[in-house]
């Protein structure tokens, strides 16, 4: 999946570089410098990503990432509830760094873009009688405004 430029987060902000410490905070252990690049990857784009092309991007800045290390931080990002897993387009799995707290998301279908929902859009559902629910996932699957604004490719 290639990047378009309107989706790009700024990689220079306090921000990014708070989040990235959080998300580094939360795998406990090491903050090796795979780790490190794997999370950066994450953190400084908001598409949902193969754990490939987060391969890709990491080994820029840490060559000696493998694959193994970023599934294990993916789950280990995903148990801490820092990463989105949902399924793209083609049917692959990807993951976005969505930071912590539950939260709905919109998925775009064209360029992987997630954005996080504001408030939780089930919040005025409930649980069929005598169902006791410990969780949800709700995802909003569509084009984004970037995206709507492109001519289809």
């Amino acid at each position: 999946m290639t990047t378009p430029s309107h989706h790009r987060a700024d990689r220079g902000t306090a921000s990014a570089m708070d989040r990235v410490g959080d998300a580094l905070d939360s795998l406990g252990g090491t903050a090796t410098g795979p780790r490190r690049a794997i999370v950066d990857v994450l953190v400084t784009e908001d598409l949902l990503q193969t754990p490939e092309q987060i391969l890709a991007a990491a080994r820029v800045s840490a060559p000696s990432t493998s694959l193994a290390t970023v599934y294990r931080t993916l789950e280990r990002l995903h148990a801490a509830g820092r990463v989105k897993r949902a399924t793209l387009a083609s049917g692959a799995i990807g993951y976005a760094y969505c930071g912590g707290g539950h939260h709905d998301h919109a998925i775009c279908t064209r360029c992987g873009r997630v954005v996080p929902v504001g408030a939780c859009a089930t919040a005025a559902w409930e649980a069929p009688p005598g169902f006791r629910a410990e969780s949800h996932e709700l995802n909003f699957y569509g084009t984004c405004e970037g995206c709507s604004a492109d001519p289809v490719e």
